[in-house]
């Protein structure tokens, strides 16, 4: 670059940062508020920062606890945390978490204590008994004087949990086999009627505690695919809504067991100074008190028109209805908090963690102390690509029926491959320029990568068949591309094959697809391509030596008619007409264009290149500041070498390259 052409950009620069309005501000540690004027040094604690703890507990299968005020037997604020195979339970002090003593529960010979509470006179026990048997149970606070109340109410699949007394006649009961939690009667152990469901819909976290003062519940949850508790949430019992989540992954992994300092049997509590929630850790047999939300959640309406969307490289983008009332917005993918951003943003960009994989994300939002509802999406990363050219030979692309032919041992798959052929310019496709193929997406029926394994692999492989008739022998194949990719777990889900580079398929080629699946028998790999029986417009084909197939052979030679594989094309063409120069699509090329490839370039958030071809000044098949250096000595330097054709309007004369045109209005 010579020193005009530095000047130039430098100006350029100077002027594009000083026209744009970027939000400077003090970074706040988390765990700190800016005092008052005249308020001297003021802090606080943020929600699931540790306030005691963790401290080893009793016995080996830590469970239920329940805060047990005074006056009582130790003289002290007390929690009593119950273990499940033992007929002893132990005391700790509610502050310092030292033990204090022993208290047994009723259990019968061979039954499991799963939960307990108290109205600050008596203690109730959740009591599962040999047979299967939810009882409630009933004693002293020193564990005397048991009596059987009835057997629980818990509906559909029970087997019950923690429990939490809620002020009245009634005791909120955690249902592990449910996945819910029933309110029973305090006097024989009935239904109530009332039943709210895990936040998750299934996962772990098998406790719930009462807090008062909101009337609503605390329960710890996570997603399955989280594996761990990761969140607790306060629930509205009558919605069923869970609000204000507070993250715990740092804190606790499995939490059976938690705690309010404002429970209905001590409403006012708070020993610490602030709202504290007491958690039972069964992974590591743990007790721990932790700050939780001080102040009660209000409701917000859902965060609206959330759309999500993966890139081929693993990269989230969300998109929703700009919310200038909404400070924060939440993302927690697979229940883990990831990142954050403001409501009024209306996007958000992340890299997924897991790739590849299933995700679940979950977005909420909050202003102060007022929270929207969690909304969860699963997601399936990598993407496939956004190009607008899909080919199919399936009639129903997206649907799924059992029956595709798989060569192994009913628990594990051989080597065996599936095949599929494309012309793109003749009929059923009928395209009038070449492909640039970017995914083979896959209908995957079963996808089991076997013990020990989050992923299995699968090869692809890309020929040209210059015979343009059935593709056995595959030695007249001429190979184009192989990739080998890992598959995680899957059901019925497609998953994109994404190339790497995108391969140039011009009109004429017949393209033979290949997806081969590499000898699973030693790993217990199990893979099942997806099918159906509902018309297809060309045939596939199948191989697997180990079954007597050496050769690629149509499924109805081979017996299997009805067996329709998906195995399909994305892409797009990269004939779009475009002018160079003109990258922002306004029909003309001048400054503005200049300024918009380098903020896409340098300024985060910019809009993305609706045509990166257009913006490709220098014709080298990429997007960089030599780009913008050509077009800004070519406007203001006399004797700068024009930019590359076309200058209007037209189909790029160069070799193909990757750029593309997906959007250019001034060029229809």
């Amino acid at each position: 670059m010579n020193s005009i052409d530095f000047r130039i950009l430098i100006v350029l620069l100077s002027w594009l940062f000083s026209t744009t309005t970027i939000g400077w501000t003090q970074s706040v540690p988390r765990g700190w508020i800016t005092p008052l004027p005249g308020a001297g040094n003021s802090s606080f604690v943020d929600p699931a920062d540790l306030l005691a703890g963790p401290t080893n507990l009793q016995g080996n299968s830590a469970l239920g606890v329940c805060l047990v005020p005074e006056p009582n037997p130790w003289n002290v604020v007390a929690v009593l945390v119950i273990d499940i195979f033992n007929l002893e339970n132990w005391v700790y002090d509610a502050v310092t978490l030292d033990p204090l003593g022993t208290v047994l529960n009723p259990s019968p010979p061979g039954a499991m204590t799963t939960g307990v509470t108290t109205d600050g006179t008596l203690l109730y026990w959740a009591v599962v008994t040999t047979v299967g048997t939810n009882q409630l149970w009933r004693t002293d606070l020193d564990g005397t004087n048991p009596s059987l109340l009835g057997t629980m109410g818990l509906q559909g699949p029970s087997f019950a949990g923690g429990l939490a007394w809620d002020g009245a006649d009634g005791i909120w009961a955690t249902n592990i086999s449910g996945d819910r939690y029933d309110r029973i009667s305090s006097n024989d152990g009935s239904y109530l009627g009332q039943s709210t469901f895990h936040p998750d819909g299934s996962g772990p976290g098998n406790g719930v505690a009462w807090r008062s003062d909101c009337e609503r519940l605390e329960i710890p949850h996570g997603p399955a695919r989280a594996d761990r508790v990761t969140t607790i949430s306060i629930i509205d019992p009558l919605t069923g809504v869970a609000l204000a989540p507070m993250t715990v992954t740092n804190s606790a992994f499995f939490i059976n067991g938690i705690e309010t300092s404002r429970s209905a049997a001590a409403p006012g509590f708070d020993p610490f100074g602030v709202y504290s929630i007491w958690i039972v850790d069964n992974g590591t047999n743990t007790l721990a008190v932790l700050e939780g939300h001080q102040q009660c959640p209000e409701p917000l309406g859902p965060i609206g028109a959330i759309e999500p969307q993966v890139t081929t490289t693993g990269q989230i983008n969300v998109t929703w209805e700009p919310d200038p009332f909404l400070d924060i917005v939440e993302f927690r993918i697979d229940g883990m908090l990831f990142d954050s951003s403001s409501g009024v943003s209306g996007q958000w960009s992340g890299v997924s963690p897991i790739l590849p994989g299933l995700i679940t994300l979950q977005i909420t939002g909050h202003t102060g102390n007022a929270w929207t509802p969690t909304s969860t999406i699963e997601l399936l990363v990598p993407g496939c690509s956004d190009g607008p050219i899909q080919l199919s030979h399936l009639d129903q692309p997206d649907l799924f029926e059992p029956g595709t032919p798989i060569c192994g041992s009913g628990s594990a798959h051989l080597s065996q491959s599936y095949w599929r052929t494309f012309d793109h310019c003749e009929v059923p496709f009928s395209q009038s320029e070449a492909m640039l193929v970017e995914s083979i997406r896959v209908a995957v029926e079963v996808s089991d990568p076997g013990p020990g394994f989050t992923t299995q692999p699968v090869i692809l492989r890309l020929y040209e068949d210059p015979n343009r008739d059935a593709i056995a022998p595959t030695s007249t194949l001429v190979g184009l591309h192989e990739q080998q990719f890992q598959i995680p777990q899957l059901v019925q889900q497609h998953f994109c094959l994404n190339l790497a580079p995108p391969l140039l398929v011009p009109c004429g080629t017949l393209l033979v697809v290949e997806v081969e699946l590499v000898d699973g028998a030693f790993d217990e790999h199990l893979f099942v391509l997806g099918s159906n029986s509902q018309g297809e417009t060309a045939a596939g084909s199948y191989s697997a030596s180990s079954c007597g197939i050496p050769e690629p052979l149509p499924f109805a030679d081979l017996g299997w008619g009805n067996v329709n594989i998906g195995v399909d094309l994305i892409g797009r063409s990269l004939a779009r007409p475009f002018s160079r120069g003109d990258s922002n699509g306004d029909g003309s090329t001048n400054l503005t264009d200049a300024i918009h490839i380098l903020g896409v370039l340098f300024i985060a958030g910019s809009n993305p290149l609706a045509c990166s071809d257009s913006a490709d000044c220098n014709d080298d098949g990429s997007v960089n500041l030599a780009d913008a250096v050509t077009l800004l000595s070519y406007l203001f330097i006399p004797g700068s070498p024009p930019i590359a054709d076309p200058s209007s309007c037209g189909i790029d004369p160069s070799p193909p390259d990757a750029l593309t045109c997906e959007v250019n209005p001034a060029c229809p």
